[in-house]
């Protein structure tokens, strides 16, 4: 069983309800903002019942609804007032069940079939939800339907609450209600008219085929809705979670062990609320405040995202081994920054990690022992500077490097890393023989130089260098560059 809690007039109710010495005034009417300017061209978009009584209706001009009666008091919309309607409708609705959907502005519809102990009492409950919202000051009805759609008619016709159990139930009410309560666009609406068609029933005897080829899919969704609507799912309300847990400490902590139980209980909850929504935790937002007032803020990356109370735990243990502070810790607060559970397929030939938490785990166990930035992956530089990387985090993508990369268009060479200092006499511009330590090579032949520079910008990091590629007379081909005007054995070819 579906129900529908329906506010008519709910514009109207939500800046009444903001304004009770004029809520004793009988006639009332709301105009609509979207017609703002002169009273000839402002139109009526909801009038008391009063009003109404008086010949007032929707979609008249101000001018031509204050001729019919002078003492109208005009209101216009207001859209906080709005919000805080539907909020305390949908408050409401939350109280018997959290299926529940926020269809249209003052009207949501209730799925009750999971309460089989509300099965046969429809009616008292709906009084009661209607004594519940009066008492928010708000005018409700209540339709109880085997659909969602049918529900919400229902609620419109309510006076204040309808009960619809079968379907000769269903047949006889749809056929009696008027085509306004489906919600026409006015020229569908205005066709129909012309057709002659006042109500559901006189809708429903017209071919559904023929209706959907002169109106649309418009009219084919009235038909359908005219014949009891049909069987959907309720785009459900879903409050959001917060994923944030915080702590003033009454007797500031100095040691490790009251922090991290501190710490383990608030993950708990926090890794609970992640498990509700089936999510898991791609990393964590510590923040430590300290008496004198210091903050320590850090966000602790898990390279695979979990929601183990046990491996989130170890991270920040790990963390929290390396970290001193000059005062105690007055105040905690931890938060974790949700995503989806990543699923994939592992390849045939491919080989993982079995354990990449535990592999991260490691890799923060050793930067807290080497320090930070000593532990990672070489990334090469778009840089022609011999040996241009940089040390970054295996957890960092990787970058594209195929414009550095070039294949060797000749010997290969075998580098000598550190490349060792020589002494070198050059003959006639080019290197005659070279001495590394007690050994002295006579050069038979040389080649070069090949310039090399780069960062010519930048006076502290910019560099230069002289590439000769020399033989010896026996036959090796080494590699000498000489940089800075100091000369150095870069390797051997061949």
């Amino acid at each position: 069983m579906f129900a529908a809690l329906w506010l008519p007039r709910f514009q109207l109710q939500a800046v009444l309800r903001a304004q009770p010495m004029k809520q004793k005034k009988p006639l009332v009417v709301l105009l609509d903002e979207t017609s703002a300017g002169s009273r000839d061209k402002e139109r009526i978009l909801h009038a008391s019942e009063a009003a109404e009584h008086q010949g007032i209706h929707a979609g008249m001009t101000a001018s031509q609804a204050q001729a019919r009666c002078s003492a109208l008091l005009f209101l216009h919309r207001d859209a906080v007032k709005e919000a805080e309607a539907q909020r305390d409708l949908l408050q409401c609705a939350s109280e018997w069940t959290p299926d529940h959907e926020a269809t249209l502005p003052g009207c949501c519809v209730l799925d009750l079939r999971r309460r089989r102990e509300a099965a046969g009492r429809e009616e008292a409950n709906g009084l009661k939800i209607c004594e519940q919202l009066r008492q928010r000051q708000l005018d409700a009805r209540v339709g109880f339907a085997t659909n969602a759609d049918l529900a919400m008619l229902a609620a419109q016709a309510a006076r204040p609450v309808i009960v619809l159990r079968h379907e000769d139930d269903e047949a006889r009410f749809l056929h009696e209600l008027p085509v306004s309560v489906l919600r026409p666009s006015a020229d569908v609406q205005e066709v129909l008219a012309l057709w002659g068609v006042r109500t559901l029933g006189g809708l429903i005897k017209l071919p559904r085929a023929d209706v959907t080829a002169r109106l649309g899919r418009e009219g084919r969704l009235l038909w359908d809705m005219a014949t009891g609507g049909r069987q959907r799912l309720l785009k459900l309300v879903r409050p959001a979670v917060d994923f944030h847990e915080e702590m003033d400490l009454e007797h500031p902590v100095e040691c490790l062990e009251p922090l991290l139980f501190i710490l383990r209980r608030l993950l708990q909850g926090l890794c609970e609320r992640l498990a509700d929504v089936w999510l898991v935790a791609a990393s964590l937002l510590l923040t430590l405040r300290f008496e004198d007032k210091t903050e320590h803020h850090r966000e602790l990356h898990v390279a695979e995202p979990v929601r183990d109370v046990e491996l989130l735990f170890r991270v920040l243990h790990v963390h929290l081994d390396g970290l001193s502070a000059a005062a105690p810790i007055a105040f905690v607060a931890l938060a974790v920054r949700p995503v989806r559970p990543a699923g994939s397929q592992g390849q045939l030939f491919e080989r993982a990690l079995r354990d990449p938490n535990r592999f991260a785990e490691t890799l923060t166990q050793l930067e807290a022992l080497l320090g930070a930035g000593c532990v990672g992956r070489a990334c090469l530089l778009p840089s022609r500077r011999t040996d241009a990387f940089q040390i970054v985090g295996f957890s960092e993508p990787m970058s594209d490097t195929s414009n550095i990369i070039h294949k060797p268009a000749g010997m290969p060479l075998r580098r000598r890393r550190p490349s060792p200092t020589v002494e070198v006499r050059m003959v006639q511009g080019r290197p005659g023989e070279f001495r590394q330590g007690r050994v002295h090579h006579i050069i038979a032949h040389a080649e070069g130089p090949w310039l090399l520079s780069g960062d010519w910008w930048d006076a502290n990091t910019r560099w230069d260098k002289e590439v000769w590629a020399v033989q010896t007379d026996d036959g090796t081909i080494h590699q000498l560059a000489r940089q800075n005007g100091v000369w150095l054995l870069e390797g051997t070819l061949g």
